[in-house]
């Protein structure tokens, strides 16, 4: 018999397993979001608090001369914030950090990376909390974040039928960004618009203003970190919906479309590029004006629809699109 491993199931398909050995097995009526959404939530008083944790490892996530480490550091904090602004109205305040680190790592690495964590950390008023360190062959960041609100959590699990599917900002840099990496590496003589793509990449923003302003006109929301395909997927899936996508509308920017004029590869950066981490959201058609006001750089992509199967327009013309980004296993 053929033995099953990690690779057919992949990321989503673990994180499935995980989530059905575990969800519910002890009844608490304080939990507000389970595990599957982009943070943990639970009801503590009047206060709502948020939990959530992410990964960066050397070679998956970044490779240590692409990026520097007080960006590295940087980094780390930003990814973790952006899954609290998926969840709406939250404050962050606490951060745990457990870091792996080879023994031949540069005292010079160090103190550069805690110098990106600190700045990050103090732009946001989070307090670091604690955390582990130990010896690894390859450089780790595991980053757990916590947040407090006082507003209910935006689930990924709301939208309803005919409401506006809505990002923020544009999509596809930091995508392009890890290409032109990958093709040339760090030495090359990059030119002002390439080096904005790769810093893109590097230096995510998270986009939590943007989520405190809107919340609460908001149906479902997300973040798009592993690429702006796989969050309308999960969006879908999570309310039992589909959706209608205009691939014309997706916003792109000046950047982008000036390194690159290939229009297969722009889609694939738009929608298979990851670590753009823009707010990706449902709002009601009603709604959606007020929305755009507070936000302006929202873009309305699409809309929800009856059905199962996520589909695809460009210019009126239904197109067939199948995953092709990054896959962990």
């Amino acid at each position: 018999m053929k033995i099953k491993t990690v690779s057919s199931l992949g990321e989503f398909g673990l994180i499935g397993l995980i989530k059905k050995a575990f969800t519910s097995t002890i009844k608490d009526k304080n939990i507000i979001v389970d595990i599957g959404d982009d943070c943990f939530c639970f009801k503590s008083g009047q206060n709502y608090i948020y939990i959530t944790k992410d990964m960066l490892i050397e070679d998956v996530h970044f490779k240590a001369n692409w990026i520097s480490p007080y960006e590295l550091g940087q980094k780390a904090i930003e990814v973790n914030i952006s899954d609290l602004a998926a969840m709406g109205n939250v404050s962050p305040k606490y951060v745990f950090i457990g870091l792996g680190i080879p023994s031949c790592t540069s005292e010079n690495f160090i103190k550069n990376l805690i110098k990106g964590i600190k700045k990050t950390c103090n732009k946001y008023e989070i307090l670091l909390s604690g955390g582990d360190t130990v010896k690894a062959n390859k450089i780790i960041i595991s980053v757990t974040a916590i947040g407090i609100g006082k507003d209910i959590p935006v689930k990924r699990t709301g939208a309803k039928i005919g409401d506006l599917i809505g990002v923020t900002n544009t999509f596809g840099d930091s995508g392009a960004g890890l290409y032109l990496l990958y093709k040339y590496g760090i030495s090359h003589n990059y030119s002002k618009t390439e080096l904005a793509l790769i810093n893109a990449h590097n230096k995510p923003t998270a986009k939590l203003n943007e989520a405190n302003k809107i919340h609460k006109y908001l149906t479902s929301l997300t973040d798009a970190s592993d690429g702006l395909f796989i969050s309308l997927d999960l969006i879908t899936k999570n309310c039992f919906k589909s959706a209608n996508i205009n691939i014309e509308k997706i916003p792109m920017s000046k950047n982008l479309k000036t390194v690159f004029n290939n229009e297969k590869q722009l889609i694939d950066f738009v929608l298979f590029g990851a670590e753009d981490y823009q707010l990706v959201f449902t709002v009601p058609k009603s709604k959606s004006k007020i929305v755009k006001n507070l936000v302006p750089n929202i873009t309305y992509i699409g809309k929800i629809t009856s059905g199962t199967r996520l589909k695809y327009f460009y210019n009126g013309k239904e197109q067939k699109i199948k995953y092709c980004g990054y896959k962990h296993f």
